[in-house]
């Protein structure tokens, strides 16, 4: 191959790549935010998640993107396997959008986009013309790339080493199969190698049935994604990883088989898609069209197949990737919208959700602690993995019981129930914040391994200590709230001066071992911090003990 050849598939391909991504990010802001919202809502059962899986690949122009944010929901525990895995059926079908775009051959628009679109996002001052700018600037840079590579690719059709590749591929669709899969993990793009593929056929370098075998293999080169992104998450994610892999590969399989089965000479297949699409394939009419179709059409079949399957799938990815995953519960337990016309139940049942949104902050307060003493890094990383989980469960509860708490309020309710509301307010964001301090004791964490420095032995048993008091303070508080016990929050405010002492008698013998040179600056950094954030924690301890004592006079 000369230079030509090799600078205008590099740079078609990075003009292609850069397009869809500038493409999809402007897609997904012009979306905002509900792109998330209804992946997270509209996933109740699988053939939602098929919708929505489809309905938010088809709008992001990328099945890795939809397969990121899917990893992602999974991490944070918003959706189970089976939910998952919907999803992931739909992205497939959602994914071919790609190639029915680039089927209909309108690159001599691409410079247009391209000009409209510079004028759109850099001139015009209103932010969704600018987002509708980066869209149709990357449509553009898209169609000019494909342009360039046709470009350098049509010498090729009277290239003998060429012609003899793909009389090779034309005896062997595994081999076909396994090149698409090996150019779509490479690339990290299936749009990408299918754009290849059209732009081969479009140039009459490969035929229908070359074609189709490797658009299956960018079906399944498409799946490296989610496993990449999986390699760090929980193991539901994995499994739908997993998923997502077999989806294809036995689809794929299935594909192959049906090439030898034939009417008229021709694969079943592939006879069925040229009889629902204008022009003679066979022929070599339209042909860039007859492969979107079959890479659109063989993933519905493919869906359709897999959706009565789904739990069999299910269960095949649990073996594959086996071990217990911790379930946290999402969202509210208790409150009930239709008691809002008893407040003095509808409150009973913001304090059994304020109680359980207490018992997530202490146990993420309880992981950051165990994360600073000499854990192995794979073991540090799953504490702050369930820290981060409960981090959500956490931030989603305060505002759901704010929001509650809030239609209390509205109702024709006492002095002292309005009281206890606007005190239950104020608990919840000490509850939070206490959340939050675990998570900036979790950044700590990961400073000091990352600039790999300790503490000394000294400093060790003096964060025990006071983690000892703090947790005391804030069990304490908590234990009061549930069991509205006076003896409970008296003894929490007392534990809390401890806290405050010790934490100011550290922060003295640390600037000892400090003049002493017994500590380093940077581990000294990291440990005031740290004794800086128990304390915080404490003073919330504190704040909850008095607003239980201020609302209600035990009596």
């Amino acid at each position: 191959m000369d230079n030509t050849l090799i600078f205008g598939i590099v740079g078609g391909l990075g003009i292609f790549l850069y397009g869809m991504k500038v493409m999809s990010e402007g897609l997904q802001k012009m979306a905002g935010k509900s792109l998330r919202k209804v992946l997270e809502f509209l996933t109740q059962n699988t053939f939602m998640g098929v919708l929505v899986g489809t309905g938010v690949t088809a709008i992001v122009q990328s099945s890795s993107v939809t397969t990121v944010m899917l990893i992602g929901f999974i991490q944070a525990g918003l959706l189970t396997l089976r939910q998952s895995i919907g999803v992931i059926y739909g992205a497939n079908i959602g994914t071919t959008v790609t190639a029915q775009i680039i089927a209909f051959k309108i690159h001599k628009f691409a410079l247009p986009a391209i000009g409209l679109g510079v004028f759109l996002n850099f001139f015009v001052p209103r932010k969704q013309w600018n987002n509708f700018g980066q869209v149709l600037l990357g449509f553009g840079f898209i169609f000019f790339g494909l342009q360039v590579m046709t470009n350098v690719f049509v010498p090729l059709k009277s290239n003998p080493e060429f012609q003899q590749l793909f009389v090779t591929f034309g005896g062997n669709p595994i081999l076909a199969v396994i090149t698409g899969a090996v150019m779509t993990m490479i690339i990290q793009s299936s749009s990408a190698t299918t754009g290849i593929v059209l732009v081969l056929a479009g140039v009459g370098l490969i035929d229908f049935k070359i074609g189709f075998a490797l658009i299956l293999g960018t079906n399944i080169g498409t799946t490296i994604t989610a496993q990449l992104a999986a390699i760090n998450a929980n193991i539901t994610a994995k499994r739908a990883a997993w998923a997502h892999t077999l989806f294809n590969i036995v689809g794929s399989a299935y594909m192959l088989l049906l090439l030898k089965v034939k009417v008229d000479d021709k694969p079943i297949f592939l006879y069925f898609v040229d009889l629902i699409t204008p022009g003679n394939v066979w022929l070599g009419q339209n042909l860039e069209r007859h492969l979107a179709n079959t890479h659109t059409i063989f993933n519905i079949i493919n869906c359709l197949i897999f959706l009565p399957l789904t739990g069999v799938l299910a269960y095949v990815v649990t073996k594959i990737v086996r071990g217990q995953e911790e379930v946290i519960e999402h969202g509210t337990k208790f409150l009930d919208k239709r008691m809002l016309v008893t407040p003095e139940i509808a409150i009973g049942q913001a304090k059994k959700e304020i109680t359980r949104m207490g018992a997530f902050a202490q146990e993420m307060f309880e992981l950051a602690f165990q994360s600073i003493f000499g854990a192995k890094e794979s073991e540090r990383q799953k504490k702050f993995e369930r820290i981060k989980r409960r981090e959500e469960v956490v931030n989603d509860l305060e505002k759901e019981i704010a929001d509650f708490l809030i239609d209390i309020d509205q109702q024709s309710i006492t002095e002292e129930q309005s009281k206890t509301t606007a005190g239950y307010l104020h608990l919840i964001h000490d509850i939070e914040r206490i959340g939050d301090i675990s998570e900036n004791i979790m950044d700590l964490v990961q400073m000091k391994s990352d600039e790999q420095v300790g503490f000394s032995e000294i400093a060790q048993n003096e964060l025990r200590t006071l983690y000892g008091y703090v947790m005391e303070a804030v069990g304490a508080s908590l234990l009061a709230f549930e069991k509205w016990d006076k003896d409970d929050a008296l003894r929490a405010l007392e534990v809390e001066g401890k806290v405050d002492l010790a934490e100011q008698n550290y922060r003295d013998n640390h600037i000892k071992r400090l003049n002493n040179g017994a500590c380093t600056s940077t581990a000294g950094v990291i440990y005031l911090d740290i004794i800086s954030n128990f304390e915080r924690a404490g003073d919330h301890a504190n704040n909850i003990a008095r607003k239980i004592i201020e609302i209600n006079t035990f009596s």
